[in-house]
């Protein structure tokens, strides 16, 4: 398990225009973490990343993304005109303690980080230029630090790469989840379907894929762990026997009450040109999810969610007992194969597609890798030279472990092998692994 707040150093965001004025220093900081962290320290790291940008633009128009010192590396992010987001880790060489290079984190994935954090905060909070400033310092609070308190990455290949994982139907039951789509946009005009995840694998989308990727995480990392645990727990009895239930709010839409506790975000959906408020409203059957946008100008009544409750419940809940007996299937003859002593990971750059040799359900966590090999996976995945368009690599560990990296057409195929082989041993393996596992998927030119 990679703790994220043991590794941060410190995290900031800063804009120089709040505070242009000598003796205005503390109101050019939006947000500090951790913030206890004296007033007279924070000011000297910020003003450290103030003078680092202004002198990098002597050299190039391109935004600053780093600077390494003896002991600490800075990981620069602007995700917006003039405002920065600024990270910072220890680094773990310099203090030359055994085992401590091991635990080091690869920069790539702590950058990944930052973006998912920001990404996270446009989805849910607008963007920094929307917020009026005087409200910006208490929103950033009130969403970063949570947000960095509650984020681990375990152990696991699909942790390394920020990816989608995509649950494949026979064509009949996926016919029957388009169906259902259709019909209740016919039914709830106003009601604009966006995702429908079986678990923690998506099945439909209606978002741009950054968006899709964003909300994939908030689902599978936030909203459903809460309601499986709840679900176990006994807390959605008399909602499951209804067929279903709204689960955001969290405790769902009973009164016009909790009509006001429905989410508000800002997303791209398939139809429009640019980012747009709207209502996320989600609704949960058995193991289905499925996500809907309103338009924010819309008026939201309570007999409306009653009747698309009535609506959804039945037709859910028949859908996803036929994708269940499906996955059962696939989970039964996956079972009779001999397990193996490798790993592997899929990516498609085209649609964020992620695929994994290990079950790679977010709600049910496992480790399974040592966090040196993911800090090489993420270092080969983000060195675009490595790979290339076309290309392979091939490391060992010292301690035995050969991870290798195939790249075509936008798509990454990484395999992992702990055992004691020579280079050509290994390459034919990979060879036969990627014409089983990816056969009609991954070409890789001859």
């Amino acid at each position: 398990m990679i703790d994220i707040i043991n590794k941060i150093d410190s995290f900031f965001i800063f804009n120089s225009n709040f505070g242009p004025r000598e003796g205005d220093e503390l109101k050019r900081i939006l947000y500090f973490y951790p913030g206890q962290v004296n007033s007279d320290i924070q000011k000297t790291q910020v003003g450290l990343c103030e003078a680092v940008v202004k002198f990098m633009t002597t050299f190039s128009s391109a935004p600053c993304e780093a600077l390494q010192t003896q002991s600490k590396r800075y990981i620069f992010y602007q995700p917006e005109r003039n405002f920065w987001m600024v990270l910072v880790i220890c680094i773990p060489y310099a203090t030359k303690l055994p085992g401590d290079i091991k635990d080091a984190v690869e920069p790539a994935i702590m950058y990944d980080f930052m973006i998912s954090s920001y990404k996270m905060f446009r989805m849910f909070m607008g963007l920094f230029r929307e917020i009026l400033p005087e409200d910006t310092y208490a929103i950033c609070e009130k969403f970063f630090t949570p947000y960095i308190s509650s984020r681990n990455i375990r152990n696991d290949l699909s942790n390394v790469i920020q990816g989608i994982n995509y649950l494949p139907l026979e064509k009949n039951t996926f016919f029957k989840v388009i169906c259902f789509i259709d019909l209740l946009e016919v039914n709830y005009p106003d009601f604009k379907c966006i995702s429908f995840l079986y678990n923690d694998q998506l099945i439909w989308n209606g978002l741009c894929k950054d968006d899709m990727l964003t909300l994939y995480q908030y689902l599978i990392h936030n909203l459903l762990p809460k309601q499986v645990e709840k679900e176990i727990q006994g807390g959605a009895v008399t909602a499951a026997e209804r067929h279903g239930r709204f689960i955001s709010p969290p405790e769902g839409i009973h009164s016009e009450d909790d009509l006001k506790k429905i989410i508000k975000v800002y997303l791209i959906r398939e139809d429009d040109n640019e980012a747009k408020a709207y209502y996320l409203v989600i609704y949960r059957t058995l193991s289905a999810t499925v996500s809907f946008t309103v338009d924010e100008n819309t008026n939201l009544d309570l007999s409306t969610f009653r009747s698309l409750d009535t609506f959804i419940g039945p037709k859910l809940s028949t859908i996803a007992s036929s994708i269940g007996e499906q996955c059962t299937m696939h989970a039964l003859v996956n079972a009779q194969i001999t397990p193996t002593d490798h790993k592997f990971l899929y990516f498609n750059k085209l649609n964020l597609a992620l695929k994994t040799s290990m079950p790679s359900n977010s709600l049910n966590p496992s480790t399974a890798v040592s966090p040196e090999v993911l800090n090489i996976i993420a270092e080969v995945h983000n060195d675009h030279k490595s790979l290339g368009k076309y290309g392979e690599i091939i490391i060992k560990t010292p301690d035995e472990y050969w991870i290798t990296g195939k790249s075509s057409n936008d798509r990454e195929f990484y395999v992992v092998m702990q055992k004691n082989a020579n280079l050509k041993e290994i390459a034919d393996e990979v060879k036969r692994i990627c014409e089983m596992q990816m056969k009609g998927i991954f070409f890789y030119p001859m």
